[in-house]
């Protein structure tokens, strides 16, 4: 160690030239490292020239006192992941580092004239311990960084996510900001999808994004609001059979906006597909379409007028007892559903013909309204479909006069 201590001595005194070598031999074997504008030419020779006075005061024990002999390797480390240069070649330089080292070195050697080249064995020994170190410290800080870096990334992309959700996209600068940092296009057609969030934090996510990709589909799939949310880019593809490949992935209630026509219009597709899923059943994995559902979705978004619409159209029958009133709301639902067919109904309740013209006769009774008349048909239909709605904050199924 005392001859690695008196060679380094003499070769720190030649730092700067030492320096100049390590820039010009790593521009030379290493240039992308700087084409790429990872590096620029003056931090690269600042960095050149901290990392080697470093290594050489490890080699000869000269390290200040107070000074964290690694503490150039770490800056370096983390500088090179802030600006995503590649680990492998920010080690690379590294070990043409300890080349110059240890070609200075053996050149004081040869110079001195008395020193034997068994000797040097040592010497190399201790470089390329010391190189190694200072290695793994930049390896440790560049991955340290790395994955801050890509929580602070993902932090950004859910918050983009939740942007685009909100309509931020209705900003054009907004609008290509997003496109760019979520490699979507925006001005591409989307549906967005929402489901349940699963108790298990959502496992299909990943299964559902990947097989669409298999199919060349761009979608991304996120955690919002209690819910997941899928931004689905629907290039040349039909809606149709993207759903049919999301069935095998996603196994719940699932609500689907119509198209949007680019990121600005995300945000009202959100808006719709969330209603879209508030008109089905809890409980009951299926699909629902907004368009395929918009009286549905009508008296979903206005609960307080569909609790109205149930408590004045149906309040006469939903106050008889429980085996009455269920009955005719039945019959009737099965009434409006057959065109008002007394014999189709009956077929489908399984009962006479002439029950169903009876019920039917105490239900007009009860309502004091004909529904011959297409008006009143049409708003005893409304009302029915209210009193189906899931969570629509109508009578509950253990309140008097339910229909359960």
């Amino acid at each position: 160690m005392e001859l690695t201590r008196r060679l380094t001595q003499q070769v720190i005194l030649r730092l700067d030239a030492l320096t100049d070598d390590l820039v010009h031999e790593i521009l030379d074997e290493n240039a992308g490292y700087v084409d790429a504008e990872l590096v620029s030419p003056d931090e690269l020779h600042r960095s050149c020239r901290d990392n080697l006075e470093r290594v050489l005061q490890m080699l000869g024990d000269i390290v200040p006192p107070g000074i964290d002999p690694l503490d150039a390797a770490v800056v370096t480390g983390t500088r090179r992941a802030e600006r995503r240069a590649p680990l492998e070649a920010v080690l690379r330089s590294f070990r043409i580092g300890g080349r110059v080292v240890w070609r200075s070195l053996a050149q004081v050697a040869k110079e001195d004239g008395t020193i034997c080249w068994d000797d040097m064995v040592d010497v190399a020994a201790a470089v390329w311990t010391v190189v190694d170190e200072a290695s793994s410290a930049v390896a440790r800080a560049y991955r340290r960084t790395e994955l801050q870096l890509r929580r602070l990334d993902e932090h950004r992309r859910l918050t983009l996510f939740a942007d685009l959700l909100r309509g931020r996209a209705r900003d054009a600068a907004f609008a290509a900001e997003a496109a760019a940092e979520l490699d979507l296009p925006p001005d591409g057609e989307y549906l967005v999808i929402v489901t349940d969030l699963a108790r298990d934090g959502g496992p299909g996510l990943a299964a559902a994004e990947d097989m669409l990709a298999v199919s060349g589909v761009r979608s991304i799939w996120q955690p919002h609001a209690r819910q997941t949310v899928g931004l689905v880019a629907l290039g040349h593809h039909e809606p149709d059979k993207l759903l049919d490949l999301l069935h095998a992935a996603i196994h719940d209630r699932v609500g689907v906006s119509p198209r949007a026509h680019g990121l600005g219009e995300v945000g009202t597709a959100h808006e719709l597909a969330v209603l879209a899923l508030r008109t089905l059943p809890a409980g009951e994995p299926a699909t629902a379409r907004l368009d395929d559902r918009l009286p549905s979705a009508l008296l979903v978004r206005s609960p307080d007028l569909a609790d109205r619409l149930v408590d004045v159209v149906l309040g006469p029958l939903l106050r008889l007892p429980e085996g009455e009133r269920q009955a005719l709301l039945t019959t009737l639902s099965a009434w409006l559903r057959t065109n008002r067919s007394p014999a189709a109904a009956a077929e489908r309740l399984y009962c006479h013909r002439n029950t169903v013209i009876n019920r039917m006769a105490k239900v007009e009774s009860l309502l004091g309204r004909s529904l011959e008349d297409f008006d009143t048909a049409l708003t005893v239909s409304y009302a029915l479909m209210a009193l189906d709605l899931p969570n629509g904050g109508h009578r509950k199924p253990d309140d008097p006069g339910h229909p359960t």
